[in-house]
């Protein structure tokens, strides 16, 4: 009796002494995997993503990578570039800069703030039109990844069209000849868009409407090159289908921003909606939102080939000075996945992805622009590449000239002129 007690005891106290150490080794493992999960900060300009973000996007990565979190941290769109690089220059920015393509960007690589990253092997995935927006002058340096490119057309409602036996127009001509008939049932606007905010009329008219009169990309080249002036006829002629557009516009335009002119479109009040793709989370929250469609700014004829705006719009830098370099670096690398270009796609509808990879888009706006892609040449923002480094102020210059066509303040030629005056001043051709 008194060895089979010794027994047990025995038998317990091991118990006792394995489950003890078992849960020794469990605390020091939690403490171990607590002590190695990095927390890295992600600068960013997209307040209306945020919740996206943190909810849809950034579990996806960290379900994959445990031992890095990444939370973000937002200032306005308007106060993004001056507050960052205060931020790099105090030495508290985040791990992770989103970039703005090209030359703000492009400063903040050359004043030291972003890091290298050329020799990821990652940026394979990426065409060089995708990688163009965040490389150096010479295209041998790149320093942030490319996530997404947004892109312009005209949202319309089909019940107003099918009201007024509209369909969407296949040519510019038939583009006016739309917003006609819109304006003399007399019972909705022609258009919701306004003059309020000057960058409307030239990122999403001037240029989106723009690459079907320059013929998008050898457009752009020739300006680049010498071949071409914004006084020849086919960058007039852009402007002028702005002065054309204004006599559509609703009669307070000079007080509709796009929050406004959004509500004039979702409240059903105007048939058309000439606006970025990043509208379409806004648009697809609507009540009204299964008669909403969109259609691609129309080429000037019939026989000439279309060209739509898939302008390069965010990339993801990593700060120089950064304490978790490596950690950075993962992040980038699974931003240029296949994992993360399904996500952003349904998750931010209306941001494409830059990446080879395919994608499956749930959301028919989205997926109807993406379509333009396979269907027409593709260029991006006229001023982007070159133009704005030799001029710094050429972005701000022509939001105001094109604006002042639509108030009808100045002429498209006079409009021209200025822009070409001030290039031939500032910029060498290549």
């Amino acid at each position: 009796m008194l060895s089979s007690s010794i027994g047990r005891h025995h038998r317990l106290l091991k118990r006792c002494c394995f489950i003890t150490a078992l849960t020794v080794l469990l605390l020091l493992f939690s403490h171990e995997t607590r002590a190695q999960t990095e927390t890295l900060r992600l600068e960013t300009w997209r307040v209306e993503d945020e919740a996206r973000w943190h909810q849809q996007i950034l579990p996806i990565f960290h379900r994959t990578h445990p031992s890095i979190k990444i939370t973000t941290r937002t200032s306005l769109a308007t106060d993004y570039d001056s507050t960052l690089l205060l931020r790099l220059a105090a030495g508290t920015a985040g791990d992770l800069i989103t970039c703005r393509p090209f030359d703000q960007s492009l400063a903040l690589y050359n004043k030291g703030y972003l890091q290298d990253i050329t020799a990821m092997p990652e940026l394979r995935k990426f065409r060089s039109y995708g990688k163009i927006a965040w490389t150096t002058y010479y295209a041998d340096r790149v320093f942030c990844m490319p996530v997404a490119a947004v892109m312009t057309g005209f949202f319309f409602n089909t019940q107003i069209f099918k009201e007024l036996n509209l369909t969407p127009p296949h040519t510019e001509e038939e583009l006016f000849d739309a917003l006609a008939i819109i304006k003399r049932s007399g019972k909705y606007l022609p258009l919701a868009f306004g003059t309020k905010e000057a960058w409307q009329s030239s990122q999403i008219l001037f240029a989106g409407m723009g690459p079907n009169h320059w013929h998008g990309e050898q457009g752009r080249i020739n300006l680049l090159t010498g071949r071409a002036k914004f006084t020849d006829a086919a960058y007039v002629d852009a402007w002028r289908a702005l002065a054309k557009i204004s006599a559509y516009l609703p009669e307070n335009h000079k007080n509709i921003g796009e929050r406004e002119a959004r509500e004039l479109f979702l409240n059903g009040q105007a048939a058309i909606y000439p606006a970025g793709s990043w509208e379409i989370p806004f648009l697809s929250a609507s009540n009204r939102s299964a008669h909403f469609a969109v259609f691609a700014p129309p080429p000037k004829h019939s026989e000439h080939n279309c060209h739509v705006l898939s302008h390069l719009d965010l990339g993801i830098g990593i700060n120089a000075k950064s304490t978790h370099p490596e950690q950075a670096a993962t992040f980038l690398a699974w931003l240029s996945g296949g994992s993360f270009a399904q996500t952003l796609s349904n998750s931010l509808p209306g941001f494409f992805p830059l990446s080879n990879h395919s994608v499956e888009i749930n959301n028919p706006l989205a997926k109807e622009m993406m379509s333009w892609r396979q269907q027409c040449d593709t260029s991006i923002r006229i001023n982007s590449q070159f133009l704005n480094q030799a001029w710094p102020s050429l972005e701000q210059e022509l939001w105001r000239v094109s604006a002042q066509v639509m108030r009808q303040e100045i002429t498209p030629e006079e409009a021209a002129k200025h822009i070409a005056d001030g290039v031939d001043k500032w910029f060498k051709p290549i």
